[in-house]
């Protein structure tokens, strides 16, 4: 019995170090790559909370791709479910708890592209590339203490929404110079020679995110929508920057509030917001 007991213990021990790579990290059940660095077993985010994290990544060489502590204000993530299969981003942060430090890997193509909504790879990275992901839990907000986080001071003037604006830029290095209007266009792929015009019913996907990278909607998990170009249906942001754009284009508006819902907000995006869409034309039918 004895020698039993002790090569079930050996068995166990065998199976564990199996399941963790010589550089410490752990293979969750969905095929994620974690590793904890620090756990203060705090309170765990259901699907729906908005987390505020400390979160940076970059490539297996070191480049860094995206730091949060770049902007002086939080960043928050709303937890979804997983955006995709292999192990996810949001696999990754419904394992955490409040306080707690985490390393994950996740392969480029699916995490740029599903979890941050990139429209095409950074350069220098492959699809297959791993990306180093670093993830701090700070707290995780209700609906009602969410209402009141973005009723902070940076949605109170136009003035301070620019300053925010002016150090995003900076921060991502952008360089464009602005549409007489104030909008940042950023093309990312032209597409073919079939430009979007009045009357043309257009089918576009799109993500749309606050400045601080919470994405507040996106198409891509649905249906791409659809809507006659040119009868104002849309923001004015949106008519500027989708008359720009051909069939098959893709890119990023930088819009300020006065482009988009201005001083008065929506029920969900409060005044002064500058908003950032990632925009892509289907089609364009005549």
């Amino acid at each position: 019995m004895k020698n039993i007991f002790l090569l079930l213990i050996v068995l166990s021990v065998f199976l564990f170090s199996c399941n963790v790579d010589k550089n410490g990290f752990e293979t969750h059940e969905s095929g994620l790559k974690y590793k904890i660095v620090f756990t203060e077993n705090g309170a765990k985010p259901n699907i729906g909370d908005v987390l505020i994290l400390r979160l940076s990544y970059e490539t297996e060489s070191g480049k860094e791709l995206f730091n949060s502590t770049d902007t002086d204000r939080k960043y928050l993530r709303k937890l979804e479910p997983p955006k995709h299969t292999g192990g996810s981003i949001e696999d990754g942060l419904a394992l955490m708890s409040v306080g707690d430090s985490t390393i994950f890997k996740i392969n480029a193509e699916s995490f740029l592209k599903s979890s941050e909504s990139f429209s095409n790879l950074p350069a220098g990275v492959k699809s297959q590339d791993l990306i180093i992901i670093k993830v701090k839990l700070l707290e995780v907000l209700k609906h009602e203490q969410f209402d009141s986080h973005l009723s902070e001071k940076y949605h109170q003037s136009e003035e301070v929404e620019l300053e925010i604006l002016e150090t995003y830029l900076k921060n991502a290095n952008i360089n464009v110079e602005p549409t007489e209007s104030g909008m940042y266009f950023i093309e990312q792929h032209k597409g073919s020679n079939i430009k979007v015009e009045p009357g043309n019913t257009v089918s576009v996907h799109y993500t749309v995110k606050f400045i601080d990278g919470l994405v507040l909607e996106t198409t891509y998990n649905r249906a791409p929508i659809k809507f006659t170009f040119g009868d104002n249906q849309m923001i004015e942001a949106w008519n500027e920057g989708i008359g720009m754009m051909n069939e098959g284009g893709q890119a990023m508006l930088i819009c300020p509030s006065k482009l988009a819902y201005g001083e008065k907000g929506t029920n969900d995006i409060p005044p002064y917001s500058t908003l950032i869409f990632e925009i892509e034309i289907i089609s364009v039918q005549k």
